[in-house]
């Protein structure tokens, strides 16, 4: 979550005062990634401790001080390694920051008996045993989760129990802005399962389609698609309609008069714009308002070192954890912002499959039935409509798209894994269905597997283990009936 400057008490009038902080980088547009792991004990099988959180963290940053690069989330099982920012030229080297960051992190954990989750998730951990780590050090965490309020139980059970790769990219100007966040909820359905790496069950219990999907349901307005994608007609309307959304967005907590945090009890909400009769209508409750919408591409903003808030940057959250899945999704997010060309066709590719900019409203229905398809696939994955086609289609001439994109561009081993999914419908989630069809042998997998597997990000679950699929199923994954 992103970090607001409680001091901040300036007086929030109306749109005029925070919109020029959304207009965009210009030339000075980067991209960065986010990376949340989950770590635990392999010969109890309990999730990292707060206490060894606190050991590891100290023990990462001290390898490479200087820099605020490693997070806490709210539970205490999770670290977030955040890479540097970089150019459309520095692709590879944001990728070099990032899997040089990922294994210092686990060198450290196996150091103290620790070990990654192979899986987005901890496949038997409830949100209940998680919630029960909350990691001390913010007033938010311990505002929004300890206690938290009866009517938040799904919200804090989806962030506890989901991880995600998450992918920020400054954009240049409002078109460039809007045009980016509508295409990637265009792709979200097929993004989600394209870096599917979980298990085959949720909180220990077996579950036949997209974990993260379901539980993003609870976010409600607060989640999923923002409506105004479907209405905005330029990039400023975009802008304005998401102002306008923050300032109706109704809190379960605000910052009071003292710009302290103060949670609203269970049950009620109120709108920065209901904190106008207060003189609450500062800066730091706005920027909260923001901060507590979640969908699937948020807007959040960008600071710079002491803190203050210098302009905004869009995050697709669509994107599950993996060996490769950091990779390919920042791939696929910085191809999209930074290659016209390649914009341009995969617009046409989208247009082909019903989601047409001339035609939002039959985009948007294809939208929420892809969604739907997606969330529910009960073992299909690629295998379901996605708008006029299928999935499976989309996903070969996507692949054809972004590997014409990157010709000349150095990236082919890192591609390897995007192609080898998309012309196979071999996600990792299924390789997992396949592999580990009880939550016994996923838990085996889970204690026993050999953390090298993480070394090589340039590979997949389908490259891995093609002939461990083939052996259990008797069939290529590629050939396995939904």
């Amino acid at each position: 979550m992103s970090e607001i400057n409680a001091r901040d008490l300036k007086e929030i009038k109306s749109e005029d005062d925070v919109f020029e902080l959304y207009l965009g980088a210009g030339t000075d547009s980067k991209a960065g990634i986010e990376v949340e792991i989950t770590f635990f004990d392999p010969e109890t099988m309990n999730q990292m401790s707060l206490a060894q959180n606190k050991v590891l963290k100290n023990a990462a940053q001290a390898r490479l001080p200087g820099s605020d690069w490693l997070h806490n989330e709210p539970t205490g099982e999770i670290l977030e390694i955040v890479s540097k920012a970089g150019y459309p030229h520095e692709i590879r080297d944001v990728l070099r920051d990032t899997n040089d960051k990922i294994k210092i992190v686990t060198d450290k954990a196996a150091d103290i008996g620790l070990k990654r989750s192979y899986f987005q998730e901890l496949p038997d951990k409830t949100g209940k045993e998680l919630l029960a780590h909350i990691v001390e050090g913010g007033d938010r965490y311990q505002v929004m989760y300890w206690p938290y309020r009866e009517d938040m139980t799904d919200i804090v059970t989806y962030f506890a129990v989901c991880k995600s790769n998450q992918f920020s990219v400054s954009h240049k100007d409002p078109q460039h802005l809007m045009d980016n966040v509508r295409r990637l909820y265009f792709m979200a359905p097929f993004l989600f399962l394209l870096t599917d790496n979980s298990s085959g069950f949720n909180q220990g219990k077996p579950f036949t389609g997209h974990q993260g999907m379901m539980h993003r349901t609870s976010l409600g307005d607060r989640g999923g698609v923002l409506p105004y994608i479907f209405t905005a007609g330029s990039g400023e309307d975009f802008i304005r309609a998401h102002i306008d959304t923050v300032m109706n967005n109704p809190l379960f907590m605000h910052y009071d008069e003292n710009a302290t945090l103060t949670r609203i009890p269970s049950g009620t909400w109120h709108s920065f714009n209901d904190l106008r009769d207060r003189g609450l209508n500062t800066a730091n409750n706005y920027f909260l308002a923001q901060s507590l919408l979640w969908p699937d591409v948020q807007i959040a903003q960008l600071k710079d070192s002491d803190g203050n808030i210098t302009g905004h940057r869009y995050e697709p959250r669509m994107f599950g954890v993996g060996i490769h899945q950091h990779q390919t999704g920042f791939l696929i997010t910085t191809a999209l912002a930074f290659k016209p060309a390649f914009a341009g066709a995969v617009d046409a590719l989208l247009e082909e499959y019903g989601f047409d900019t001339g035609d939002l409203e039959t985009a948007r229905e294809n939208l929420e039935a892809a969604y739907s398809a997606a969330q529910n696939h009960n073992g299909k994955f690629f295998d379901i409509i996605f708008g006029t086609g299928t999935m499976a289609e989309f996903a070969k001439d996507f692949a054809n798209l972004m590997e014409t994109a990157h010709i000349g561009d150095g990236l082919d081993d890192e591609l390897e894994p995007l192609l080898s999914i998309c012309r196979t419908g071999c996600t990792d989630g299924k390789v997992n269905r396949v592999l580990f069809p009880t939550l016994e042998e996923t838990l085996e997998f889970q204690k026993s597997y050999d953390s090298d597997i993480f070394e090589d990000p340039n590979s997949c679950a389908h490259m891995i283990f093609e002939k461990q699929v083939e052996r259990k199923s008797g069939r290529a994954c590629s050939n396995l009936a939904a």
